[in-house]
């Protein structure tokens, strides 16, 4: 099983917000490609499909959902595994859809797993998930399973995430610590990611009186972004001083529970320039069932100097270093504080 303290992605990003340089970080990332290093972080979606109609999520809209169809064959995972999870110090299967709406999602961390990958996560919405399927994720040594949970009350979590059962959710929290305890292992880590908006500041300060049960390792805190959803409505201006409080708070009791932080505590409207979202853009890695289009290749037929050519990976890297490509990163993954 690997260790995943051997590079732990959260540690990385401490690391790299010590370095104050953008520049300086970007050509970190590029001497790791230049030494054959790992250096990507890799998200998948090998579904463009979802379960659930969450409001403040473009899979709300029913002509987002139109345009967003297709599946990764899943005899492309094997061509995708030996063309990336060789560079990859991260792989997460999950970006935006859901993943277990592919019958076969588990065979990449499985796959990631062989690769030796030291990150690999899944992130769900978990109302989907089968004991089997936890069970294996467990044996495999998965680092961790980000759920979304935009509610700590039943009625708000229903509510932004149509279609879902709450009592399912905490179901599924405790099939993980289940088969955790079964296998002796810490592993996978929980992460909650919750969205936060002008509905569901109020009860965010009662995180653990709900969830302290449920042995999670990270929280990460998020202000609600205009992605195409149904709701977008953000934190108004007479909540900040709320929001504030809140993480304050937090920090407390993720300190007494031994629960690692990520908040949003310098620019909750996004309304800053972020460069040190750079090195963040260069390791980026996004997969999709429409990849091969926009490569114009067959994963079979492709190699890794080969993906670089064709994703134009060693430009995109130019153009950060020169301040001619704006990222492409969503900032809801490059704003928040790391606090442990």
């Amino acid at each position: 099983m690997i260790d995943h303290l051997q590079m732990n992605f959260y540690k990385i990003i401490q690391l790299s917000k010590r370095i104050k340089s953008a520049n300086v970080k970007l050509l970190g990332v590029y001497v790791l490609y230049l030494l054959k290093k790992r250096h990507l972080s890799i998200r998948i979606d090998p579904s463009l499909n979802c379960n659930l109609f969450c409001k403040m999520c473009y899979f709300s809209s029913m002509e987002q959902r139109k345009k967003l169809k297709g599946i990764i064959p899943q005899q492309d995972f094997a061509h995708i595994a030996r063309v990336l999870f060789p560079k990859a110090i991260q792989v997460y299967i999950g970006c935006g859809a859901e993943p277990t709406t592919h019958r076969n999602f588990l065979d990449l961390a499985q796959l990631a797993y062989e690769y030796k990958v030291p990150n690999i996560g899944l992130v769900t919405n978990g109302q989907l998930l089968t004991e089997k399927q936890m069970e294996l994720m467990t044996n495999i040594g998965l680092n961790e399973i980000t759920l979304s949970c935009h509610g700590v009350y039943k009625e708000n979590y229903e509510f932004f995430m149509t279609n879902s059962k709450y009592d399912r959710f905490l179901d599924t929290l405790e099939l993980i610590n289940k088969y955790k305890f079964k296998s002796e292992t810490n592993l996978p880590e929980i992460r909650i990611n919750y969205t936060v908006n002008n509905k569901n500041l109020s009860e965010l300060k009662d995180f653990f009186k709900v969830f302290e049960e449920y042995n999670v390792s990270t929280l990460q805190v998020r202000p609600v972004l205009n992605i195409g959803g149904k709701y977008s409505n953000a934190i108004s201006d007479e909540q900040i001083q709320e929001y504030d409080y809140t993480i304050n708070l937090l920090k407390e009791q993720c300190k007494k529970n031994n629960v690692r932080l990520l908040a949003n505590t310098t620019d909750i409207k996004f309304e800053k320039k972020n460069t040190n979202r750079k090195a963040a853009d260069a390791v980026y890695t996004y997969i999709g069932p429409k990849t091969t289009e926009t490569l114009k290749a067959d994963w079979e037929n492709l190699n890794f100097k080969e993906y670089i050519k064709r994703s134009g990976w060693k430009k995109k890297v130019w153009n950060l270093l020169t301040n001619n490509q704006k990222s492409a990163v969503n900032k809801s993954t490059s704003y928040y504080e790391v606090f442990e």
